[in-house]
């Protein structure tokens, strides 16, 4: 009896800790339940200290939605979060085979979404010089996409030559093949995506490339 009274006080203090940087760049650190986009790479920490000989620590991280469950025994772990929906992230810790302690977080992944604009200006001017999915290349656009995890864009021009092609959703076409810049005029975006919820994209739409439409708009005179 007394044995068990002092197993419990070691695992007392027993807290989930979450580690991941949120879609700002800012790195966050809760014990609190969260809803953030995939992919989600976080580093999750038990917080246990004074771990007696033979214990143990045993993660389940679940996906309410699909019913998927990962389980993992490191005191500290890593995992990337790919699925939309509630997750549930529990910590049991164990004495000689007996659970004396546990914890949960919850961690909901958004619903995907994704937008590609018909139109940009490289004019080096500051804004709109990059071609993207909405909220890539101008974080403060509206419309930013959300929970896409595979992504893959295409541009070709009017002969339905690829001009360029990229992978990472965060980035974009300068308006240039082979660094030199292209005319202006109409070209074509085709993107194949995927989002945490299955929802599958296929976008293929025009692309008005305009270098002197800031300029324009801008002008008294």
């Amino acid at each position: 009896m007394v044995l068990l009274s002092t197993t419990l006080m070691v695992f007392a203090g027993i807290e989930i800790k979450v580690t991941y940087t949120d879609n700002t760049g800012t790195e966050v650190t809760t014990s609190e339940n969260f809803t953030s986009e995939a992919p989600l790479v976080t580093r999750i920490s038990s917080n246990a200290t004074e771990l007696y000989e033979g214990a143990s620590i045993i993660w389940r991280i679940s996906n309410k939605a699909s019913g998927a469950v990962v389980t993992r025994y490191e005191e500290e772990t890593t995992f990337t979060f790919t699925e939309s929906g509630i997750n549930n992230v529990s910590v049991i810790a164990q004495q000689n085979g007996e659970a004396v302690d546990s914890a949960s977080i919850e961690i909901t992944i958004t619903e995907s979404h994704l937008e590609m604009p018909n139109a940009f200006s490289p004019n080096n001017d500051g804004y709109n010089d990059f071609y993207g999915a909405k909220g890539a290349c101008h974080p403060e656009a509206t419309g930013h996409y959300k929970s896409i995890v595979e992504f893959h864009a295409y541009i070709f021009n009017r002969h339905g030559q690829k001009l360029y092609d990229w992978t990472d959703i965060s980035k974009g076409w300068d308006g240039t093949y082979r660094g030199q810049p292209v005319k202006d005029g109409v070209y074509y975006v085709y993107v194949k995506a995927r989002g945490a919820d299955g929802v599958e994209y296929n976008i293929r739409k025009d692309v008005n490339l305009i270098r002197n439409f800031n300029v324009v708009n801008n002008s008294n005179e």
